[in-house]
């Protein structure tokens, strides 16, 4: 995850955090001059440093996704971050090079419960104070 250590570099430097939940989602379809479609994803994480309970906004970007599928959504509560199996070694397409999902709950990474999807890259964007 490209830029994903800067952030985790700053948010280790105030002490243990967490993630949340996701509070943000924006899904976007450019066309290039080709016509070409290109999707982006942009999803907003609430973390929180865990001691002295500081709230940031975590911007992440994820390029070229594919087969988006989200349940019905109240909530995006989060034990941890979205799981990421990378499918490079397995030889997939690279247009669906990771596959990203939610924990089921049970802690065994082993499928999705509300959000689910693939993409070619991922990109932190921002970590603003709330």
């Amino acid at each position: 995850m490209k830029n994903y250590h800067i952030v985790t570099k700053k948010l280790n430097a105030l002490g243990s955090w967490a993630y949340e939940g996701i509070i943000g989602i924006n899904y976007d379809v450019d066309i290039d001059f080709e016509d070409s479609y290109f999707t982006i994803l942009h999803l907003y994480f609430h973390v929180s440093v865990i001691k002295t309970r500081q709230r940031f906004k975590l911007k992440v970007r994820y390029n070229n996704v594919s087969d988006l599928s989200l349940r019905k959504v109240t909530n995006l509560y989060l034990t941890d971050s979205l799981i990421i199996h990378d499918k490079k070694e397995l030889g997939w397409d690279t247009s669906q090079r990771y596959h990203v999902h939610d924990d089921s709950g049970y802690g065994e990474n082993d499928g999705y419960n509300f959000i689910e999807f693939y993409c070619s890259s991922i990109e932190v964007i921002s970590l603003e104070e709330f």
